[in-house]
């Protein structure tokens, strides 16, 4: 029912306009996109959003952003082109959850680095807003936005890693797991990671050192713990320690050397050389135990966790 004296045609004019500057979630929208929507901005202009069931537009340039599948894309996704990549991507839907709880843990040439547990000793997800960049298809905790380029399953956001779709000083803790390497213009996207972190907030992240090439689809730059602590000037580091050691660096480079001499130089067959020699290497990774996490051996580290936190 109308109030007494205001045309229909008012209301209607009113509730439209309404509708269209609704910034709240859609109640069909995951749970983790209703966490994270107040913190969402258009990644072209960082105006704010209106949230719709299938899509979310900017207020300001009226840029409009799909809504499907439970995932927003700011981006078309990419598609992986490397060989190991899509023989990866065939084994996650062949072996499911098994593909990272033997695949990864057990059979990969690294040492099994607790990263989740590396997180939450900087930020609870449950009570914070932590967004995992470059996730891939491994979601580390039920409540960790996961952020990709690439539309895997396990993947909330799609977007570029280097205009990220949030407001600045919104988000606790930014992470990412071997993503750094892969970021052709790794000033901008450590720019954008500077804007969204709150202050307070830290960033988590896994950053490769003596590790051989991967491309994913490609791969550009390597940082010993000196660089990865130039990444963010002006922030404070944390922590720097050795996630893997020596016996990753031993296994990782005579896997990459036995594919190489197997595969007869054959870029076709490199992919399922290389996992071939993983199966029979892998037990020799876990003689890294008594060497992860010592700063002695930062120096033989085939990846380095560096925490930092914003001022």
């Amino acid at each position: 029912m109308k109030p007494a004296g205001i045309p229909g045609t008012i209301i209607g004019v009113a509730t439209n306009i309404a509708e269209q500057i609704d910034t709240g979630a859609p109640s069909g929208w995951p749970p983790l996109l209703r966490r994270v929507h107040t913190a969402l901005a258009c990644p072209a202009c960082h105006a704010d959003l209106a949230c719709k069931p299938d899509a979310v537009t900017c207020l300001r340039c009226h840029e409009r952003y799909p809504v499907h599948d439970g995932k927003i894309y700011f981006i078309e996704s990419m598609t992986p082109g490397d060989a190991l990549d899509s023989i990866k991507r065939r084994l996650k839907k062949l072996l499911g959850g098994a593909y990272y709880s033997l695949g990864i843990r057990i059979i990969a040439p690294t040492y099994p680095f607790n990263f989740r547990k590396a997180i939450r000793r900087h930020g609870r997800p449950e009570r914070a807003l932590v967004i995992d960049l470059g996730s891939g298809n491994n979601r580390l905790d039920d409540d960790i936005i996961a952020v990709d380029a690439v539309d895997y399953d396990a993947v909330d956001i799609v977007a570029d890693l280097a205009r990220l779709p949030f407001k600045s000083d919104s988000i606790d803790v930014f992470a990412s797991r071997s993503v750094m390497e892969h970021l052709p213009n790794l000033a901008s996207a450590v720019r954008e990671l500077t804007r969204c972190t709150r202050s307070g907030g830290f960033g988590v992240h896994l950053i490769p050192f003596l590790f051989p090439y991967h491309a994913s689809p490609h791969d550009y730059q390597r940082l010993t713990h000196s660089g990865a602590a130039t990444l963010f000037p002006g922030w404070e580091i944390v922590e720097q320690r050795n996630a893997t050691g020596p016996a990753t660096l031993f296994v990782v480079c005579l896997a990459e050397f036995l594919a190489i001499v197997f595969s007869l130089g054959r870029e076709r067959l490199k992919a399922p050389a290389y996992l071939l020699a993983c199966l029979v290497l892998f037990p020799l990774k876990f003689l890294d135990a008594p060497f992860v996490g010592r700063k002695a051996f930062l120096g033989l580290a085939p990846t380095i966790l560096t925490v930092a936190r914003k001022p």
